[in-house]
């Protein structure tokens, strides 16, 4: 996730915000600034019944970056960084207000000892503090992620069982 942070920092993203509601962000070192990704909303895309299909990334990024009103992840951003392995960078505010969570996934693996780790939301805010509301906000929607993956496996088995 910190290369993702670092080619934000590098790309000015903060202060082309207004052009777009999300951008495709590069790895560090790629060279390349951010991408609007004109006409996409990561909210509309994974609000639609089902998994939402695979975000249109510019070639070669591997994230999004979106301005928002809230710095507090909503209920179906879970499809985004689980079943489609890209990292949401959430901004919001400018200036001393600014900031930036980073939303990510990390899946079940084998650690050092041979023993399998579970698979866990990871966050971590990459610029400004939070209040008390967003903290209990932030927490509130990384619980509400496994009832929603559930109510999405649900679905996507009626839909199996359907076809």
């Amino acid at each position: 996730m910190k290369t993702v942070l670092t080619a934000l920092a590098l790309a000015g993203f903060g202060a082309t915000a207004a052009q777009a509601d999300c951008y495709s962000i590069y790895p560090q070192g790629a060279g390349q600034e951010p991408v609007p990704m004109v006409g996409y909303s990561v909210t509309e895309a994974a609000d639609l019944e089902g998994l939402m299909d695979a975000p249109p990334l510019a070639e070669g990024a591997n994230a999004i970056a979106c301005e928002r009103d809230s710095i507090v992840p909503r209920l179906n951003d879970f499809e985004l960084v689980r079943y489609h392995s890209t990292p949401l960078l959430i901004s919001t505010g400018e200036g001393e207000n600014a900031q930036m969570l980073i939303l990510g996934f990390q899946p079940a693996m084998e650690d050092e000892n041979g023993e399998m780790t579970e698979p866990q939301y990871r966050v971590q805010m990459a610029q400004g503090g939070l209040n008390d509301d967003e903290r209990t906000g932030i927490i509130g929607a990384l619980e509400g992620f496994a009832e929603s993956e559930q109510a999405l496996d649900a679905y996507l088995r009626a839909q199996e069982q359907d076809s």
